[in-house]
């Protein structure tokens, strides 16, 4: 009775065990459909989403300049009641950025397409007479040449030009795309702008909603902490992106006027890749430098090695006087976390990661900095107990 009861007790286990095993493998099977779905599911949230995170973002950008509208411009107005001041000055950041706009889009847009549908055009014609000035000069070389290195670079140099030619037409192809990939989502542009007026019109209220509802599921030293985190990583994102920006700004205009004096090609298309590389520490001004040294040398090389020069001093007049004197010690980071931001960031988020990956990952540093002191001092005050 005993073995037969050992036995139904065995096969039970034995039973549980293959239900268990069938269970495992159908859950591993079907992991990839599960992943589709649920990437599936991310991506048309983040989808409908879209215009609100953008507002979000236009909204927090634009803060700054409304704060500094209603409390340093309108405040000194007597005549103005307290109410009307928040109205009036998004409406005049509205009316700023919607000339802002409408400046870029009449001007600077069809300016630009224009300078990169003329390099594509000319691009075939301007890699070949550069082909021929380096094969000129390689055969010059040559009658000096004892290890047979001409011949070898000669084999080899067409098809290297060919690929060139393939990259940056592609590149620029690429370029064009994008502009019309964002024409075509202007509607969510629009609303995304819609709805960022109203965050910025009851933001106090926003604001004050959120910290009531954390305040009810969390403690209050955790909603205080959160609040110190949000409040720090506010003051070295605005200062730092507000910062950077002007810092760009004023680079690509005064690149804009050396390239203007000296009378180089595609003066507004080099300015406006000078002025958002520069926005990337480190890397983009130097990207931004050999970028407008690639495209200059097709038309002259004599131009292309004045534009390179002075492109050249015109960083290092950004590096050692422009940025310190904008910038100052806001991010105070070390160099080596900078350039690990950089390479994370644009290996996540592309260019716009290269940019914000430093100030994120500053925050992210003071924080951990914050809460190692904080346990250190715990540990200090438990050893002297």
């Amino acid at each position: 009775m005993n073995n037969r009861k050992y036995s139904i007790k065995g096969y039970m286990n034995l039973l549980i065990v293959i239900l268990i095993a069938i269970t495992y493998y159908k859950f591993v099977d079907n992991l990839d459909s599960m992943y589709r779905n649920i990437s599936a599911i991310i991506n048309k949230v983040l989808s409908i989403l879209k215009p609100f995170l953008g507002a979000l973002i236009i909204a927090y950008i634009l803060d700054p300049l409304v704060k500094w509208i209603e409390f340093k411009v309108l405040s000194r107005i007597n005549n103005i009641k307290d109410k009307y001041k928040r109205p009036i000055s998004i409406g005049l950041v509205v009316v700023f950025i919607g000339g802002l706009v409408t400046i870029i889009l009449i001007l600077i847009i069809p300016a630009t397409i224009s300078s990169i549908k003329d390099l594509v055009n000319n691009l075939p014609s301007y890699i070949n007479k550069t082909e021929d000035k380096i094969l000129e000069l390689i055969n010059l070389i040559d009658k000096k040449d004892s290890y047979n290195f001409v011949q070898i670079l000669n084999e080899n140099i067409k098809e290297m030009f060919n690929r060139l030619g393939h990259m940056a037409t592609n590149g620029i192809n690429n370029i064009l795309d994008g502009v019309v990939i964002f024409t075509s989502k202007t509607l969510n542009i629009v609303l995304a702008g819609i709805v960022s007026f109203y965050m910025l019109m009851y933001k106090d209220r926003i604001i004050s909603s959120t910290r009531r509802i954390l305040r009810a599921y969390l403690d209050d030293d955790t909603v205080d902490g959160i609040e110190k985190f949000v409040i720090e990583g506010d003051k070295i994102f605005v200062k730092y992106v507000i910062g950077k920006s002007i810092d760009s700004l004023i680079i690509g205009i005064m690149a804009f006027v050396i390239l203007t004096i000296i009378k180089s090609p595609y003066v507004l298309l080099i300015s406006i890749i000078v002025t958002i590389t520069n926005m990337i520490p480190y890397f983009g001004p130097l990207i931004g430098m050999i970028v407008g040294f690639m495209f200059v040398s097709f038309y002259s090389s004599t131009k292309a090695l004045w534009v390179l020069i002075l492109l050249f001093f015109l960083q290092q007049f950004d590096s050692f006087y422009l940025t310190p004197k904008i910038l100052g010690n806001k991010i105070g980071i070390n160099p080596i976390w900078i350039i690990f931001s950089i390479i994370l960031g644009g290996s996540l988020f592309g260019i716009v990661g290269m940019f914000l990956g430093v100030p994120v990952v500053s925050v992210m540093l003071i924080t951990f900095d914050k809460v190692v002191e904080k346990r250190l001092k715990n540990k200090n005050k438990f050893k002297k107990e």
